[in-house]
């Protein structure tokens, strides 16, 4: 099967990548992008080197790199990774992550990957990030993968996730390129990583293999990425009041407003965790209940991996008037706290907002118990 089968959801090419680099160049954030990420570079010399890259690659591992890079140096308090050591380098895999920032989930992933010397991994994402055409220059040039996000004909979007699957699958298992996708579509705003069984579903669309060793084929490594601050928490703790009240309606910009504020919001400290790829064990089950069987594997496993934040232990003890967790967590940080939520209304989009924080702490109680 050709790549012009695909034309429609793959990324940019080689050949298709220096015609995307002129368009993005004359965009007029493009020099204030380029101060940012090279604050010591004239941008003019940093615009020229733009110009002249000639592959994906090499746009990947010196702006995409540098750029997260920045962005982590500049709106975070640090940046940890751990369990890259379980992904081998001579085998793809199909990354399987919980999502809570639209972009820097999957780059940070990126990052880590080429500062170890290793190939990045192709990227799943929704195809709400093409509203901009300067967004999707950039995330088509960076191996970004487009998956509708539903709605409309049944048929016609079960043929998508069909026409998606069998995209991955060429190139996890014919091209051996990695791929990254989030556990569900769309970001968790309430703090609760589950994984969506159609997802799961989904991957085994584009195989004539049994669902069960089509699974086994992709070689799933789970990733949790955990950020101190949510950038976008008051945005998500908004929406979730809105939609509580049958009022939210999301509006042209709103996804484009939600990578901005991702990219530029504070983060405090920011872990990334790299699981052990399913084993054959985790995966054996009846095939009739296999998308929910893997979805509660992975829901474990992420649930493991994910590194509790002092912001975590201070909205648990708020909202369960406790200081149970006391321990974990600062003066300084309930002050940063308060002043964040204070931003919000009283009443429950305030409690939306402690609860966001707060479940992973639950989530992590209910995993013990």
């Amino acid at each position: 099967m050709s790549d012009n089968n695909f034309d429609d959801i793959r990324p940019y090419n080689d050949s298709e990548l220096r015609e995307a680099l002129v368009r993005i160049s004359q965009w007029e954030l493009i020099p204030q992008i380029l101060r940012f990420i090279y604050p010591q570079i004239p941008v003019e010399e940093s615009m020229a080197k733009l110009k002249n890259v000639q592959t994906v690659k090499e746009l990947q591992i010196t702006f995409m790199y540098d750029a997260i890079c920045r962005i982590v140096k500049t709106t975070s308090q640090g940046f940890t990774c751990t369990g890259l050591d379980h992904v081998r380098r001579d085998k793809p895999c199909l990354y399987i992550s919980n999502h809570r920032d639209i972009t820097l989930d999957a780059f940070l992933l990126q990052m880590e990957l080429i500062a170890r010397g290793r190939e990045t991994s192709y990227i799943v994402f929704g195809n709400n990030l093409m509203e901009s055409p300067l967004l999707r220059d950039l995330f088509l040039s960076n191996n970004l993968v487009q998956m509708e996000r539903g709605g409309g004909n049944p048929r016609a979007f079960y043929r998508s996730l069909q026409h998606l699957s069998q995209y991955l699958h060429k190139l996890i298992i014919d091209e051996r390129h990695s791929v990254w996708i989030a556990q569900k579509n769309g970001r968790s705003k309430d703090g609760i990583d589950s994984t969506a069984p159609a997802i799961i579903k989904m991957l085994t669309l584009g195989s004539d293999t049994p669902a069960q060793q089509t699974i086994a084929d992709l070689n799933i490594i789970p990733v949790a990425v955990s950020y101190e601050w949510d950038p976008c928490d008051l945005l998500k703790a908004t929406e979730l009041h809105k939609r509580s009240l049958g009022e939210y309606h999301k509006v042209e910009g709103e996804d484009t407003n939600s990578v901005t504020t991702g990219i530029i919001g504070p983060k405090g400290h920011i872990h990334l965790a790299v699981g052990k790829p399913l084993t054959a064990a985790e995966i054996a089950c009846d095939e009739r209940h296999l998308a929910d069987h893997i979805a509660a594997v992975l829901d474990r496993r992420i649930q493991k991996l994910y590194k509790l934040m002092p912001t975590n232990y201070l909205a648990y003890d708020m909202l369960t008037g406790t200081n149970q967790h006391r321990q974990h967590y600062s003066a300084e940080v309930k002050n940063m706290f308060l002043q964040r939520m204070n931003q919000l209304p009283e009443g429950d989009c305030q409690r939306y907002f402690i609860k966001m924080y707060a479940n992973p702490v639950i989530s992590a109680q209910q995993k013990e118990a």
